[in-house]
């Protein structure tokens, strides 16, 4: 008890030199607690995409990609026994559809021209009544006013529009859309957060095949399974039940790569940082020590004269290093609740990619079967990483492993040059004095 005592009273034997170590450790230690507090943000927000989308099976016509690419749409008769097949939730069969006008020759040389047809364009999306509101390739839509479709929408000429769709039109509850040119009602305004899904427009299935001719045809369809580890085996039932003639895709296993490529670049930059800054609070500690330990020289000789022992010494040390790398990790964690959480999540929301969403990116193509629906032009297409929504914040865990951390360094950067005190001989360090 005695060599704890003196040794954290020999902190305020300095007080300038204290507070001077004291603030570079606290900066190495908020970076290092900012880098830990992003990798578990960022793990936190991967479960969260896993859990969302990791237990979704899309099926779609052989060869295209979300819903994509030149072939046949699927017979709808592809969904029976799709709902009996074990740990399947929910089948959502969709049909898609591209409405947009064919530009004249002189419309394409002009932007503004090409820029009106782009805002008129639509994307039909034919879906169950009472289920949530698809989009092609993936994610959902959000009534932001009025209401969805209910059971007794079926077959009805009733539609809920995208809020961009609602704008370039101005479409307000009780609007009428025109389809394919079949006007609908407009009972629902909703939002995907993204271009393409608010530039969509949602049907009753039944309405969209019978408007868009395709009667007994599915572009796409989503199953729903009850649990991640069941996905694989559903996947592997699905694929011998539609055979050659559609593609059985994993969302998670889709979505979930892409987000992991990224994850692993964070991950790969945040350990990286945060073994330099726990590097640099280590060497700042030592060599805080070996200037201590020089300049007491004489004092360390005249303990050892006096019969002071080895574990005396390095205990005194001991304890003098680890309460300067706590007061470090105390002035760390305040920079990191002052500046450094703050910093990482701004950094965060513009760096780093966010769950997979339908968004940007020109494309062009035709989708046999699909009848009218003529030319391909959509701006949007292109999966786009993001993970959004990242908090990065001080939990009681991450704050005791940065208190851990930062003190298993101060114990070796005092322990290391204490050594080097043992080896100081009395009598020569007296007679050098």
């Amino acid at each position: 008890m005695h060599n704890a005592i003196r040794g954290v009273r020999n902190i305020a034997r300095s007080k300038v030199r204290t507070l001077t170590v004291a603030l570079l450790i606290g900066v190495t230690i908020c970076l290092s607690i900012t880098m830990m507090a992003i990798n578990v943000a960022v793990e936190a927000q991967v479960q969260t995409v896993e859990a969302s989308v990791g237990n979704l099976v899309e099926i779609r016509p052989a060869g295209t990609f979300g819903g994509f690419g030149r072939a046949e749409p699927m017979a709808a008769s592809v969904l029976e026994g799709m709902s009996g097949v074990p740990n399947v939730l929910e089948v959502a069969p969709m049909v898609v559809f591209q409405q947009m006008r064919r530009p004249s020759p002189a419309e394409m040389r002009d932007p503004a021209a090409v820029a009106a047809l782009i805002r008129e364009r639509m994307a039909v999306m034919g879906i169950v009544p009472g289920q949530s509101l698809r989009l092609m390739g993936g994610g959902t839509a959000e009534i932001t006013a009025g209401r969805t479709f209910s059971a007794d929408d079926a077959g009805q000429a009733v539609a809920v529009v995208g809020s961009a769709v609602a704008e370039n039109r101005s479409l307000e509850l009780g609007g009428v859309v025109t389809v394919n040119g079949v006007d609908m009602t407009v009972i629902g305004i909703a939002t995907a957060g993204n271009q393409f899904g608010d530039g969509s427009v949602f049907l009753p299935l039944g309405t969209a095949q019978r408007v868009l001719e395709m009667t007994d045809q599915i572009s796409q369809i989503y199953v729903k399974v009850n649990a991640l580890p069941n996905v694989a085996g559903v996947v592997a039932a699905l694929k011998e039940m539609v055979g050659d003639s559609a593609d059985v895709v994993s969302q998670g296993e889709m979505m979930l790569g892409r987000v992991g490529q990224a994850m692993d670049l964070v991950r790969g930059t945040t350990s990286t940082g945060l073994w330099l800054a726990l590097g640099a609070a280590g060497l700042v500690i030592c060599a805080t020590m070996f200037l201590i330990i020089r300049e007491r020289q004489k004092e360390i000789g005249v303990l050892k004269a006096l019969g002071a022992s080895s574990s005396d010494l390095l205990s005194g040390f001991a304890w003098e290093s680890v309460t300067l790398a706590a007061i470090g990790a105390l002035v760390g964690v305040l920079l990191f609740l002052t500046v450094g959480q703050q910093l990482a999540t701004t950094v965060l929301a513009q760096a780093v990619p966010q769950a997979p969403r339908i968004t940007g990116g020109a494309m062009q193509g035709g989708m046999q079967g699909l009848r009218g629906m003529g030319q391909m032009m959509l701006r949007g297409g292109g999966w786009q990483a993001q993970l959004g929504g990242l908090s990065v914040s001080l939990s009681g865990a991450l704050l005791l492993r940065a208190l851990g951390a930062a003190l298993g360094l101060g114990l070796l950067g005092g322990l290391l040059p204490a050594l080097f005190a043992l080896r100081l001989k009395p009598a020569e360090v007296l007679r050098n004095e």
